[in-house]
């Protein structure tokens, strides 16, 4: 099928070819053949008829007949003439000749008539056809008889013989001789021409056809066996081998490509079957390696979720941390004896404690927008320390401490390197108590130029070699399944590469890992600056006579902050939500409302944006309280409005330093 459907259409494709180029030269050659034979055929007929009215000026003169029908006669000499014809200028016959087999009113004239100017008249050639005919069968040219008249000797006849009519005032038209030409021998030759290129057309067409038939079959052989061949090493036989024709040609090179590529294909088949081989290796141990992956992405989820649940119990210990700090000053500004004092100062600083902790917790746990600030990189570290002072003591881990007193503060986010930082102790933490003896963890920092160098050593095994160029790799780790997620490191190379830093690491001269964090030092810019608390105030806080509204839901804040504030002589109103504040800021006028912004019911948001449509000047006097400054949205919301806030638990100064700088800069 493949040989006899390639062949047929080979040779299909060809016999139109040569069939369409045959009948496109014909059809051209037929065309301007037939063109220039009709052009001469009207030259000759007007050739014709100017010399026969030259020679019938006397004739037409004399109105003799007979002289102008022997100079007709000679015209019927020629074989397309078969109508001669002579009129005077007022169109009565002097002449009317015509073949035996071309009677009168045989022909028909056709509407196109080509009328050219001569001297002084015109030649009028006109097409005419048989009747029921449709192509033309006959020229008709007539052509003046002209003559020249004397004018000095009383009009004398003048003959003009074979004078050019060059002096037209002098010709005057007496008569027409008319000759029609007939076409049917011109018709004849090219029915003859279109015959024979017709002939020739299927001559040539067959011995295409031949020609193309030999061509086709020594071409489709070869191609068929490489069907075969091809079949055959479909089925999984590649020691077929194509038999290579003894000509160079085209066909001979596909043999020989064809069995170079089978041989090819038997050594790629056999380096595919050791590929196989090595890749299901491979796939084995990926497998395994995902596995372990899998499993620490399941404890980086669990983490996670910790995280969360650390954050949300922070956030909750705020409330009665608040109490107990805020009566414990409320306390220690009574007067009191000096042992209930003692006592009160202990409650009072293991509440600051708390207070401490439960703040690092709340802002390790919860997700920061980064945001830099101008910050003290020791604190960053003291801070971090206190997150897993306990969990090192438990441990047996000494800390030493090395910090410069004079390092300088340098634009950066604190809530990503006390990430950094923590990542760090706790690998070294987990390193130390791997080897079941005391450890030591060392914290440097110290300027190196307009740098900031800190390092953070442990005297744990350190790193092996061939890992220390892997470290900070993401998901590499050297812990057992479970134990880490490999995500520690890489997120701190991210983080100190954002802050256009370097991280590194080495294994100390005594053993054990050092990390080494450089930042750069750079001034504060006003676009990375955070929202702030109001710096502490030396203005007097008494001003008496105010009268504040206090919005929370813990009655134990509402107390601490009623007994402040009538402290300073404030008069002081109190709602538990929002609702019941609303209320009474619609019926009475107050100078300042301090509001919890997380309360059932109505919030503090809820509550600002219904006094900003009422009031906008009291909206700007509104002082936020909450245990949760660090979300996100939380401090979107702090820095759209602009207005004050307290962080809880706060101290009692902190909360009259800010009522105080409110009613003053709300007064100016």
């Amino acid at each position: 099928m493949f040989r006899v459907s390639l062949a047929l259409r080979f040779i299909i494709f060809i016999s139109l070819l040569i069939l369409a180029t045959s009948m496109t030269l014909s059809v051209f050659f037929l065309y301007h053949y037939a063109g220039r034979q009709d052009e001469q055929t009207r030259q000759h007929g007007v050739s014709l008829a100017r010399n026969f009215a030259h020679n019938s000026e006397l004739g037409v003169l004399t109105r003799n007949g007979e002289l102008l029908k022997e100079l007709g006669a000679g015209l019927f000499q020629e074989p397309a003439v078969i109508a001669v014809a002579v009129v005077d200028v007022d169109g009565h016959p002097l002449l009317d000749e015509r073949r035996e087999n071309f009677p009168p009113g045989r022909l028909i004239a056709q509407p196109s008539v080509e009328v050219r100017q001569v001297g002084a008249g015109q030649v009028r050639i006109g097409p005419f056809a048989a009747r029921g005919g449709g192509r033309t069968e006959a020229y008709e040219v007539s052509y003046p008889v002209f003559t020249r008249r004397g004018t000095r000797h009383n009009e004398e006849i003048g003959f003009l013989l074979e004078e050019e009519e060059s002096s037209d005032r002098r010709l005057e038209t007496i008569g027409y001789a008319r000759i029609t030409l007939s076409l049917a021998g011109m018709h004849e030759d090219i029915h003859e021409l279109k015959w024979a290129f017709g002939l020739l057309t299927f001559l040539v067409i067959g011995l295409a056809i031949l020609l193309t038939v030999m061509l086709v079959r020594r071409m489709v052989a070869p191609l068929q066996a490489l069907a075969e061949a091809t079949r055959r090493i479909a089925g999984g036989n590649l020691d077929e081998v194509v038999p290579e024709p003894a000509t160079h040609d085209e066909i001979g090179q596909l043999a020989a490509s064809f069995n170079q590529m089978t041989s090819e294909l038997k050594t790629s088949r056999r380096e595919l079957e050791m590929y196989s081989a090595e890749l299901e290796n491979q796939v084995r141990l990926r497998t395994r390696e995902l596995e372990e992956a899998q499993s620490q992405l399941v404890q980086a989820e669990k983490m996670s979720a910790v995280g969360l649940l650390v954050s949300g119990v922070a956030h909750e210990l705020n409330n009665p941390l608040a109490g107990v700090v805020g009566y414990s000053q409320l306390l220690l500004k009574s007067d009191t004896d000096e042992r209930v004092r003692r006592g009160l100062e202990k409650i009072n600083r293991e509440a600051e404690r708390c207070k401490k902790i439960v703040q690092n917790l709340q802002t390790f746990a919860r997700k920061h927008k980064p945001q830099k600030d101008y910050v003290g990189i020791n604190g960053i570290l003291e801070s971090t320390l206190e997150l897993r002072s306990y969990q090192l003591k438990v441990d047996n881990i000494q800390v030493e401490v090395d910090l410069d007193p004079d390092l300088p503060k340098t634009m950066a986010d604190f809530h990503q390197l006390q990430q950094v930082f923590l990542n760090i102790i706790i690998n070294a933490h987990q390193a130390m108590a791997s080897c079941g003896k005391p450890g030591t963890l060392t914290l440097r920092s110290r300027r190196q130029e307009d740098e900031i160098l800190v390092e953070i050593a442990d005297n744990g095994p350190g790193i092996a070699a061939e890992n220390l160029g892997r470290i900070f790799d993401p998901f590499f780790t050297t812990k057992e399944v479970g134990q880490g997620t490999g995500l520690g490191l890489s997120i701190c190379y991210g983080i100190v590469q954002e802050h256009r830093g370097r991280i590194a690491v080495r294994n100390g001269p005594d053993g054990g890992a050092v990390f080494s964090v450089a930042l750069p030092i750079s001034d504060p810019d006003s676009t990375d600056a955070q929202l702030e608390q109001p710096a502490p105030s030396e203005l007097d806080v008494s001003a008496p006579g105010r009268n504040i509204l206090v919005v929370d839901d813990e009655l134990a804040i509402i107390d601490i902050l009623y007994q402040v504030l009538r402290m300073d002589g404030h008069r002081v109103d109190t709602a538990l939500n929002g609702t019941v504040a609303l209320r009474k800021i619609q019926k009475e006028r107050y100078d300042l409302i301090i509001s919890d912004l997380k309360m059932p019911g109505m919030g503090g948001k809820e509550l600002y944006e219904k006094v900003r449509s009422m009031d906008h000047d009291l909206a700007r006097r509104i002082i936020f309280s909450t245990g949760d400054v660090v979300s996100t949205d939380t401090r979107e919301f702090l820095e759209t409005s602009g207005n004050s806030y307290l962080q809880k638990p706060f101290e009692i100064d902190a909360i009259r330093r800010i009522v105080h700088s409110v009613l003053v800069t709300t007064a100016q």
